[in-house]
């Protein structure tokens, strides 16, 4: 039997190229952006301006500045295609007869296959974050003005806020899970339907699954909306009118979520739905 380190460690290494691939040409079309910004400016110093004060800054940390801003405004479509790209190549693996004859339970080869996905997406992430410190660093170092403005900072946090934060975040890690179990329910549902009941009636079955499944998400994600939006009220100056949080119920609510639709998911996958040769 293969361990269920190295098929991950293999998967990982599998969709890590789609990651590259998408980090590549987000900062490839970030760096055209940001030439293009630079040449309509006309290549002059621009100015920081932190409360009442000013500050003029070199055009090469001006230029690096507005790369990392850049990056992070497309960062958002690169989640967004990472998210599409991942889901295809998810369901790519469930049914290739390659991966599937690996000697390993198809709990573990499923949990494999949506940890992968979710943690190469996290990789892209901490690419990405680490390019936009990387160059806001000179301008962080060089002006004095922003460098005061950050010693005078209060991050002091209750306990109270950091449970808030870290309940935020894990349910930001079901929500990302619960989006690849829920596709893979469409799809293996729709596939085992379509292999095992004549054409007419399958059509017409297939349709209704696709469409309580919409109205099962479009749900989940309100009311994961409603709490995430609760918590980031509590650290910014914007208020959501959302009330009290309720990280705790929420959490549990995606993690019964999460555990059922894989369950579905591993049912679906061993018994109804055949692997197909690459």
């Amino acid at each position: 039997m293969t361990s269920f380190n190295t098929l991950f460690n293999r998967m990982f290494q599998e969709k890590s190229k789609s990651v590259y691939l998408i980090y590549l040409i987000q900062a490839f079309a970030t760096l055209c952006f940001t030439i293009m910004m630079t040449v309509s400016a006309g290549g002059h110093s621009q100015e920081v301006v932190v409360g009442n004060a000013r500050e003029s800054i070199n055009p090469i940390v001006e230029f690096l500045f507005m790369f990392a801003v850049m990056m992070f405004m497309t960062s958002f479509i690169a989640a967004f295609v990472y998210w599409i790209v991942s889901s295809v190549k998810n369901e790519r693996i469930n049914r290739s007869q390659t991966w599937r004859l690996i000697p390993i339970s198809d709990t573990k080869f499923l949990l494999s296959n949506f940890g992968t996905a979710f943690f190469t997406y996290i990789w892209l992430g901490i690419l990405e974050i680490a390019t936009v410190i990387v160059a806001s660093l000179p301008l962080l170092l060089s002006s004095k003005e922003i460098k005061i403005a950050l010693q005078r900072s209060n991050f002091d946090f209750s306990a109270q806020d950091w449970g808030q934060l870290l309940g935020g975040l894990f349910l930001i890690i079901l929500l990302g899970y619960a989006w690849y179990a829920v596709v893979s329910l469409i799809n293996l549902s729709s596939r085992s339907i379509m292999d095992f009941l004549p054409s007419g009636s399958s059509k017409v079955l297939v349709f209704f699954v696709r469409l309580v499944t919409v109205i099962v998400i479009i749900w989940l994600l309100a009311y994961a909306g409603t709490t995430l939006f609760s918590v980031i009220g509590r650290f910014t100056p914007f208020d959501f009118g959302t009330g009290d949080s309720g990280v705790g119920t929420t959490l549990l609510a995606f993690l019964a979520f999460d555990v059922i639709v894989t369950l579905i998911d591993i049912l679906l996958l061993n018994k109804f739905v055949e692997a197909k040769q690459n």
